[in-house]
């Protein structure tokens, strides 16, 4: 076969003796009928310089992964020193400047939805990326032959989570942008942050905290889940290359792999996350700098299509794979399909049935209409190892925390007709 594939046809079952140890696995806590490697679990969630920080510090109690503390606490680090410095120096409320503290809408969104979202996001994506990766295994995708090299792959992306270099280059990128940015937007008018005077622009306390601290931790929660989704497919890189064995008739109609699209469903969260701390701050320029909402269309949307190659293009990878075994599946199904349906045309519709066995009751038509239901799994196969329908989970995932924004142009009647009728 090419590329190391090998598609099994229906007629070649292969029994496997279950191990001498299973364990329970999955939800449904059936028995692991399949061999496990000794890899470590994948949980790209739980290391890393800063990590090991957080469990110094607490956030993070020994045996026990990762926290809703940590959420908690982040939110209470940002938004919460702002408020205080702005109030003393008499800029959180009231109108001292014309955007006060408590009426700018990007501190909600940023330090209240966004830091926390992007930090829970880990409970979720965390176990599920692991179970994703452990599923190769267990499932019989990767076979023992290839267990050493699929540790290896899990021993190297763990070793680049944990990289302090990785950590250090994505911290020093959070300062350079947040800088560049701050100094290169203009401030046409004094804020809770920044005063603007005839000889130039004063950063107030709040302000310091904002360009130093809050921002730029955003920037690096944002930049290291980019970090681990490279990760995530670095690792399924690794596993593209292994002697993988994808089944034509599976119903997930991916080949038995169908489970990577399920968990890269989940990547949705961060981009609900993202869009959440970016809402505030167009809600600021549409409010304040009455910019029209429609300014932002094309921004939006390329958001959304840039967000759906970012987290599905990259599992074209498996995509040869996958059409391979789509072709050699339809090949050896419809050969076997030739033939059986011949023999079923000779014995009832020419008569050559020697038994003479009788039509009603015969299981001669179920197996006809289970071969058939069969070549249709093949058939439906996708390129690409995820439901259609994932894409429009993380589109509304990306789009849902923007719709607010709706209600300065909409009556709130009007957005609600709309939302029923994008999610029907």
């Amino acid at each position: 076969m090419k590329e190391g594939l090998q598609v099994r046809a229906p007629m070649e079952l292969r029994v496997r003796e279950p191990p001498a140890e299973g364990r329970p696995h999955g939800e449904g806590g059936t028995v692991n009928p399949y061999p496990l490697s000794n890899s470590r679990a994948f949980l790209l969630m739980e290391g890393g310089p800063l990590y090991r920080i957080e469990k110094r510090l607490g956030l993070i109690r020994a045996h026990t992964g990762l926290t809703k503390r940590r959420a908690v606490f982040a939110a209470a680090l940002t938004w919460l020193p702002l408020f205080i410095l702005s109030a003393l120096q008499g800029r959180a409320f009231g109108h001292s400047v014309p955007v006060s503290f408590l009426r700018d809408f990007s501190t909600y969104s940023r330090f209240l939805l966004a830091i926390p979202l992007l930090l829970l996001a880990e409970l979720i994506l965390g176990p599920r990326i692991a179970g994703a990766a452990e599923h190769f295994v267990t499932s019989g995708v990767v076979i023992s032959p290839d267990f050493e090299r699929f540790d290896h792959a899990v021993k190297e992306g763990l070793r680049l989570r944990d990289s302090v270099v990785a950590e250090i280059a994505i911290a020093l990128l959070t300062y350079v942008v947040t800088i560049t940015v701050f100094w290169e937007t203009a401030i046409h008018e004094s804020t809770w942050y920044a005063i603007r005077t005839n000889t130039g622009v004063s950063i107030t306390w709040a302000g310091w905290w904002l360009i130093l601290f809050c921002v730029p931790f955003q920037q690096f929660l944002v930049l290291r889940w980019l970090w681990r989704l490279f990760l995530w497919f670095h690792f399924l890189g690794h596993i593209r290359t292994l002697d993988i064995q994808l089944f034509p008739t599976h119903p997930d109609e991916a080949g038995g792999i169908g489970f990577v699209g399920e968990a890269q469903k989940f990547f949705g969260i961060f981009l609900f996350a993202y869009s959440a701390g970016a809402t505030g701050v167009i809600a600021n320029e549409v409010v304040y700098d009455k910019i029209p909402l429609m300014h932002f269309g094309p921004a939006i949307a390329a958001y959304v299509v840039i967000a759906m190659l970012l987290i599905v293009g990259p599992l074209a990878i498996f995509s040869s794979k996958l059409l391979n075994a789509k072709r050699v599946g339809l090949r050896q199904y419809g050969t076997l399909a030739t033939t059986y349906t011949g023999s079923f045309h000779n014995k009832w519709i020419r008569g050559d049935n020697p038994q003479q066995e009788t039509l009603l009751g015969t299981s001669d038509i179920q197996s006809l209409a289970d071969l058939g239901n069969s070549y249709a799994f093949v058939e439906r196969m996708n390129a690409l190892p995820i439901n259609p329908r994932v894409l429009i989970h993380l589109a509304v995932a990306a789009l849902l925390p923007l719709t607010p924004l709706l209600l300065t142009v909409m009556p709130l009647k009007d957005v609600l007709k709309l939302l029923f009728k994008v999610l029907m």
